[in-house]
């Protein structure tokens, strides 16, 4: 097995596992055309065209997938009025 056949696999299990987890850990009422039990599915049991299907066309379209803390509030001194007080 050469590099570049080994730098493929290395990819292409990149991007089943990304894809996986990324389908798991949406919100379901955001996911698109198939219910999210069935992305998870597709997504392993198709180990190249599941996660590109998913990434394509099933993913929550407004980049909120349910992850992370919300930012609330200014985004920096100059946006908070009672720093501009000061």
């Amino acid at each position: 097995m050469n590099r570049i056949q080994l730098a493929i696999i290395i990819a292409l299990v990149i991007l089943h596992i990304f894809s996986t987890v990324y389908a798991a850990s949406a919100n379901a009422r955001q996911v698109r055309v198939l219910p999210k039990p069935l992305w998870v599915l597709l997504c392993l049991a198709l180990p190249l065209l599941g996660p590109l299907l998913y990434i394509t066309i099933g993913r929550p379209i407004d980049g909120d997938s349910g992850q992370g803390a919300k930012r609330r509030g200014p985004k920096g001194p100059d946006d908070d009025p009672a720093f501009l007080k000061i």
